[in-house]
């Protein structure tokens, strides 16, 4: 028996709803690398590290150059007063008449502890009657200072003639005649504690309350237990009489001790 289909096409019908996605495959293999990228802005630093170990010693550098020197420090505490010397003396040795017209001379032959002045005193001129005109005058004792006073002659070993003259404890040496002198001071000094060091003091002659030229002895002390000598030997002329000679010493905190003092007249002046 013959069985026969009859096809009938018809219009395509709606789409159907979109089906469930299926699961995700594998991962297809890593592409190759591309290019690089532009460098992105700096970021912030991130907070500080620890500080790591000291590392070993570097080698020695080259010394600097001096620096300038500092201001000067203190003065320093005085020290202690050393002991005190042994007791100084002074005595006349030889009187020598030179010639006339001479200078006059005095000399040390001894020491600064046991002075021993010898004198060479011109003789006059004929008819002058020969009589030197002479003073000596000393002081052993010590004699602190005080500023711009006179200092005491306690002795006159030796006198000749009457024109210079001196009381035994003054201070003054008088002259009584016009005339050319020479006059030569010898002593030792020495720094009273409490006195600044470094100082300085002088010894100078006047004549009537006025300095002589050139006669004048100084010393700057720069230790405590320091002991000077000073000394001058000067000519000059006293036209007014009666005049006076003193020594003076120039400040205080200091002491005098040994003194000699010899005046001569030399002549007249001319």
């Amino acid at each position: 028996m013959i069985v026969g289909f009859l096809i009938i096409h018809g219009s395509t019908g709606a789409t159907g709803a979109t089906g469930v996605t299926g699961p995700t495959g594998p991962t297809g293999p890593t592409g190759p690398e591309g290019p690089q990228g532009i460098q992105g802005e700096e970021g912030t630093a991130g907070p500080e590290g620890p500080t790591g170990p000291e590392g070993p010693q570097g080698i020695q550098g080259d010394a600097g150059p001096e620096g300038p020197t500092g201001p000067e420090g203190p003065q320093g505490i005085q020290g202690e007063t050393g002991p005190t010397g042994a007791a100084a003396t002074i005595r006349i040795g030889s009187v020598t008449t030179g010639d006339p017209g001479t200078p006059a001379e005095v000399t040390n032959s001894g020491t600064d502890e046991d002075a021993i002045f010898d004198f060479v005193i011109p003789r006059g001129e004929p008819g002058s009657g020969g009589t030197p005109e002479v003073l000596a005058t000393v002081n052993s004792a010590t004699q602190p200072t005080t500023a711009n006073t006179a200092l005491v002659f306690t002795d006159t070993p030796l006198v000749s003639g009457s024109a210079i003259t001196h009381q035994a404890g003054s201070t003054d040496i008088m002259i009584n005649q016009p005339g050319i002198y020479q006059a030569t001071f010898h002593g030792t000094v020495s720094v009273n504690t409490g006195t600044t060091i470094p100082s300085s003091v002088l010894a100078r002659l006047n004549l009537d309350g006025a300095p002589v030229a050139g006669a004048v002895a100084s010393h700057t002390f720069s230790s405590t237990n320091e002991v000077a000598t000073m000394s001058f030997s000067v000519p000059f002329q006293v036209t007014a009489v009666p005049a006076t000679l003193q020594v003076i010493a120039s400040e205080d905190g200091f002491t005098f001790e040994d003194l000699a003092l010899t005046v001569i007249r030399l002549g007249d002046a001319t």
